[in-house]
């Protein structure tokens, strides 16, 4: 998803659509995995918890944790929330 502008009126959003981290374009991709500040997140997480940070959203959603146990799995993804809302 890309944030255009046509998307930002209809919301009403009223500010930059460029991030405010690193000024570029903040896209769903961007925001969550690709700035820099996302980037030292998940090299965070990656040290303390040995897991391979997700390439793309898609994954981060789908597939990333496959092979994970099932306990495991849900305990990640209560983290990973409290990621995605602190950024």
């Amino acid at each position: 998803v890309i944030l255009t502008e046509d998307n930002l009126l209809k919301r009403h959003w009223v500010g930059s659509a460029r991030c405010c981290f690193c000024d570029q374009d903040e896209t769903i991709q961007h925001l969550f995995l690709d700035c820099p500040l996302a980037k030292l997140l998940w090299r965070t997480v990656h040290i303390a918890f040995n897991i391979i940070p997700p390439v793309n959203i898609e994954s981060l959603f789908g597939m990333w944790l496959a092979g994970v146990d099932h306990i495991t799995v849900s305990r990640i993804r209560i983290g990973i929330c409290a990621l995605i809302w602190a950024i």
